[in-house]
């Protein structure tokens, strides 16, 4: 339903031409020029990422650097893992949703990837990881407050 409302839309690039066109701020060749340039910009960035490689030290602030000098004592360390067959059951709950309840079919797919990805091991997305780590910290008994 959304789709089609958006889809009867005049998108805003398109309205912002016309205005512009409309008080006389700019003529058709220059829209043309403008739309050219911007184009031709875009284009070269795509190819110029189909052969940029990114290195791991140009994602590193100068905050985790610090962390990552650290000289850690491993032997004070706390375990802090949770078992796989705790995270399995974990896993199970935050995936299965309410029977009695009917769901976007998105919403479906979306629940039985995670399920499939937490049963196999792989593939495990950030998300799902998350969830996990966050059922497994309120099921050892400790609150957790997601902000941002």
């Amino acid at each position: 339903m959304m789709y089609k409302q958006v889809e009867k839309m005049t998108p805003v690039a398109r309205l912002y031409e016309q205005e512009l066109l409309d008080n006389g701020t700019t003529n058709p060749e220059q829209v043309a020029r403008m739309k050219k340039k911007i184009n031709d910009k875009l284009e070269d960035s795509y190819q110029k990422s189909k052969t940029y490689t990114f290195k791991a030290e140009d994602w590193v602030t100068q905050e985790w650097q610090e962390v990552l000098e650290q000289d850690l004592d491993k032997d004070s360390a706390k375990l802090s893992g949770v078992d796989k067959s705790a995270l399995e059951e974990i896993g199970s709950t935050i995936t299965t949703l309410p029977a009695e309840k009917n769901f976007h079919r998105l919403v479906k797919k979306i629940f039985e990837a995670r399920k499939l990805s937490i049963e196999s091991g792989k593939g495990i997305d950030w998300g799902t990881a998350e969830a996990l780590a966050f059922a497994s910290l309120i099921k050892e008994g400790y609150d957790v407050r997601i902000s941002g």
